[in-house]
């Protein structure tokens, strides 16, 4: 993934954060909102949104070429 890919998808995520709630990220993702585990799903993920945008995109993309650069060098492990 390229930097561009990866502030693309940052925002993307970050707007439907924005622009939806709960029940949509429930509709999504296929979680029942009835549930507990929904709510904390929900929760990570708002944590997540949140903790992306503490960094800066030049910080981002920084780091992203590195992991990058990394994994030409080492093979990733079969998972």
């Amino acid at each position: 993934m390229e930097p561009a890919q990866f502030h693309q998808l940052r925002k993307a995520l970050g707007t439907f954060y924005w622009d939806n709630g709960f029940e949509t990220f429930c509709h999504v993702t296929g979680f029942d909102p009835q549930f507990q585990h929904a709510q904390e799903k929900w929760q990570q993920f708002s944590t997540c949104i949140q903790a992306m945008g503490q960094l800066d995109d030049r910080a981002w993309e920084k780091l992203l070429e590195a992991s990058l650069a990394t994994q030409q060098i080492e093979p990733l492990l079969p998972r």
